[in-house]
């Protein structure tokens, strides 16, 4: 993205009599390392790891420290450089500048703010709806268990909802309202609808799925196999590139491969294809993102299938009846091998489900009719969490699996981390993935993100007085997508919280700081449309910065949107220390090729 200097007519003015003064000077160039970021940076070198700690009654124990802490790689004791404690308490009141900025609400028409109406209350939450693995049958049982769970959702639970079929799609992005998680459920909401890539192969045999249903069960759980790991892995992917701990619920009626308990070994329920490598990647990336899958069987508590209401002990199916010359009876081994292969199946997945559950630091839910409960439980025991850091004192990175163990002075307590990592070189592995950026506002701006809070702000739409003049003239850092495209030209109107900007005083007297602003426009599909980037250096004296406290900082951004429903996300930064502010909201969008238009802005306010 361009800065406002080469748009030209993009502006970003602070609106006061130092505005020249002001954009004459450079920012501050001190660095003050944010602890969020430091954890990020340093996952690269150090191993981290989240620890979940409960009781024998599964409550939370926030109690321990440092002290009480043993970790042990391959059974080698290791040194502990890192220790946090995460307690799922309501965060301090705001402070009175925040209070200032945030009187105003309920917020006038097509004004958006990043300022949360409750407080945020633990790590994120993202839930995954698998119809791919589910019957029909249980998914309307988890929609209704996931409506009665939303009924009482804690105040501020940030969720995200996505769902897999024949691909992956973000249904809601992360939100702490719970009307709009609910609506999203209902189908109530904008089709905020976002496809995660997957491989080509998977793009290229997905519409096989159906073809080979019946001709060859192997090649159909191969390929359902495939597609599920493709989604999981993109999931990953995007979670990786947003800060902090996420839970991830997995409802699936069956997980589609299975593994053995020591998640380094790996086998296939087909013979046809060998997995290994493609799990060890996943479990090692959703560990990168610090991504704690919990999965849940959607399937609720089970009857055994010889003793279902449908069916009676010693009569058969209409099939099998056949298979037993008309009589409608089965043998008692002939039942007895069914129900030992059945349960031989269940045992199967339910240990798959542990598997992948300990790979990554979660916990497995079945034979449970409580869905909700389920849910709820994850939140209650996400909330509170100790992260904990150590430098290996291997340092032959050769690919191999590294298992870790993890003591506390209580061994009566149950704890959940992740039970081991893949030895890579972190170097390379740095390189090669663009997973972690030294750019904070990049995760901030990432579509469907949750809010970020650090610098409050609140934003403004109205239609720009001057429309495009002709089908050339565009605005923003994409003119060649948007080139002979209808489009509605907008002012976006920042107020900003001074308070949240690091101001630094230099030797002549004068405040100095930088802050940075960003648009970016996407379509349903996450596909984005258009964006623009500014950057503005501060240079005040003491009357004007004085001035600035009391009147907050106000900035504009223009550029054009293509018409239709689009999701506009806005993002501020401040570079001299990493914090960032950024909201997401849609915007209907009526376009014209001239000036003749009605003004139509956005779809409604937010908070």
């Amino acid at each position: 993205m361009r800065c406002a200097a080469e748009l030209g007519v993009i502006t970003l003015a602070v609106l006061f009599t130092a505005a020249s003064a002001a954009q004459q000077a450079q920012g501050s160039n001190d660095q003050v390392a944010d602890p969020e970021l430091l954890t990020l940076k340093t996952e690269a070198r150090n191993v981290i790891v989240d620890v979940v700690a409960t009781d024998k009654s599964g409550q939370p124990v926030m109690t321990l420290d440092k002290s009480q802490f043993e970790v042990f790689e391959n059974g080698v004791p290791q040194q502990i450089v890192f220790f946090e404690r995460h307690a799922g308490e309501q965060p301090a009141a705001p402070s009175a500048a925040k209070s200032a900025v945030a009187e105003a609400a309920p917020l006038p028409p097509d004004t958006f703010t990043n300022i949360p109406s409750t407080p945020a209350a633990g790590p994120l939450m993202v839930l995954l709806l698998d119809t791919l693995n589910t019957r029909a049958s249980a998914q309307s049982y988890v929609r209704n268990q996931l409506l009665n769970y939303m009924k009482k959702i804690p105040p501020g639970t940030k969720m995200a909802i996505f769902m897999l079929g024949d691909n992956l799609r973000m249904i809601q992005g992360f939100t702490s309202d719970p009307a709009v998680l609910k609506a999203a459920l209902d189908g109530k909401a904008y089709p905020a609808s976002r496809p995660i890539s997957f491989e080509t192969m998977v793009a290229a045999t997905r519409g096989s799925l159906s073809h080979f249903a019946n001709e060859s069960t192997d090649l159909a759980i191969d390929i359902r196999i495939r597609m599920t790991i493709e989604a999981l892995t993109g999931l990953a992917n995007y979670l990786t590139a947003i800060p902090g701990r996420k839970s991830l619920i997995w409802m699936a009626g069956s997980i589609p491969w299975s593994i053995n308990p020591d998640f380094s070994l790996v086998t296939t329920v087909t013979g046809r294809a060998d997995y290994s490598e493609d799990l060890k990647k996943l479990a090692e990336l959703m560990n990168l993102g610090r991504v704690s899958i919990y999965p849940v069987d959607a399937r609720g508590l089970l009857t055994p299938p010889g003793f279902a209401a449908d069916r009676s002990p010693g009569f058969s199916s209409a099939s099998m009846a056949r298979n037993n010359g008309g009589t409608g009876r089965e043998s008692g081994a002939g039942f007895a091998r069914g129900e030992l292969n059945s349960q031989m199946a269940l045992g199967s997945g339910h240990i798959s489900m542990n598997s992948l559950a300990a790979a990554t630091g979660g916990r497995a839910f079945y034979n449970t009719n409580g869905l909700s409960n389920a849910v709820e439980k994850v939140q209650s025991i996400g909330e509170d969490y100790y992260t904990i850091a150590y430098s290996p004192t291997d340092k032959s990175y050769d690919g191999s699996m590294r298992r870790i163990e993890i003591k506390v002075t209580d061994e009566k307590l149950r704890l959940d981390y992740r039970r081991g990592y893949y030895a890579y070189d972190p170097a390379k592995a740095a390189v090669a993935s663009p997973l972690i950026s030294s750019n904070p506002l990049r995760a901030a701006m990432v579509r469907g993100a949750p809010d970020s809070t650090a610098i409050p702000f609140h934003v403004e739409v109205s239609q720009a007085a001057r429309q495009p003049a002709n089908a050339d003239d565009r605005i923003g850092d994409r003119p060649a997508d948007l080139k002979g495209m209808p489009v509605a030209r907008y002012d976006f109107h920042w107020t900003v919280d001074s308070s949240a900007i690091r101001f630094t005083k230099q030797p002549d007297g004068k405040h100095a700081a930088e802050v940075d602003a960003t648009l970016a426009a996407y379509d349903a599909d996450g596909k984005i449309l258009n964006s623009v980037f500014a950057r503005l250096p501060l240079s005040l004296s003491s009357a004007q910065f004085a001035a600035l406290d009391k009147s907050k900082l106000p900035m504009k951004l223009t550029f054009d949107l293509p018409g239709g429903l689009v999701y506009v996300r806005a993002g501020v930064l401040d570079p001299s220390d990493g914090h960032t502010g950024a909201t997401e909201f849609p915007m209907m969008v009526r376009a014209a090729q001239t000036q003749a238009q009605k003004p139509v802005a956005a779809a409604g306010g937010h908070s």
